[in-house]
């Protein structure tokens, strides 16, 4: 008489991973697995300011935007007054340093001051701290 409660077949493993050349998927954990896109960066930008003013057009996080996607492509973003939360594709299209360093170099931007921008890749996070 058969088992019925034991799996026979698959795993918690991605089915495929369009990301990676091969197609597998990785079952490393504590990176999280984005089964309907890309694998991607995850960015914390801290603008210094609050930005909730400077989102038209050629304003700031505009500026920050178009600086970004220079290299990437942005998949999704959320702006906390001055924390700029953006999950970026393909993985490693920037460094920390290196998007930092662009940003401000931005200098200032319709007023507003990115000089003193910082960012760090921290990974996926459910909250802002």
């Amino acid at each position: 008489m058969a088992n019925n409660n034991l799996k026979v077949h698959g795993d918690v493993k991605p089915v495929f991973a369009i990301d990676t050349l091969n197609g597998s998927g990785s079952a490393t954990t504590g990176v999280p697995v984005m089964i309907q896109g890309p694998h991607m960066d995850f960015y914390a930008i801290d603008l210094g300011a609050d930005a909730s003013g400077a989102m038209g057009v050629d304003q700031a996080v505009d500026a920050v935007f178009k600086c970004l996607t220079q290299l990437a492509t942005i998949h999704f973003f959320q702006l906390d007054t001055d924390k700029l939360s953006v999950a970026t594709y393909p993985v490693d299209a920037w460094t920390a340093s290196d998007l930092q360093a662009a940003i401000r170099a931005l200098g200032t931007v319709d007023g507003y001051d990115l000089s003193g921008a910082t960012v760090a890749n921290r990974g996926f996070k459910l909250s802002a701290s």
